[in-house]
């Protein structure tokens, strides 16, 4: 009996991730109209929305023994996985939104 063996797709995992904090922020709302439309029509592509609300400003206090507290874990890990980012993003006085400097130093520490 001979066994068949289905190739799967190979995945482009993309975070998707929003400079607003805010729950009916328009940037946010396109990164969600971007999934919507990713999943209907792009095969091989997934984006996922990375939630930033609960991340803690940078304080290297909060690691401990080489671990930091479980929500920047977990954001860590999905930014790790992803193989591209998708950023959306509020201009605020010409630059990009206070969320991006923590979120950069929790993600490269």
């Amino acid at each position: 009996m001979q066994s068949v063996v289905m190739a799967t797709e190979p995945v482009l995992k993309v975070a998707a991730l929003c400079g607003s904090l805010r729950e009916a922020s328009f940037h946010r709302g396109l990164l969600h109209a971007a999934m919507e439309i990713c999943k209907d029509s792009i095969k091989g592509m997934e984006i996922e929305y990375v939630d930033i609300t609960s991340l803690p400003f940078m304080n290297e206090d909060l690691e401990v023994n080489g671990i930091y507290p479980p929500a920047v874990e977990a954001f860590r890990k999905k930014i790790e996985e992803a193989d591209c980012y998708l950023f959306a993003s509020p201009e605020y006085n010409y630059s990009v939104t206070g969320t991006w400097s923590p979120l950069l130093q929790i993600s490269s520490s």
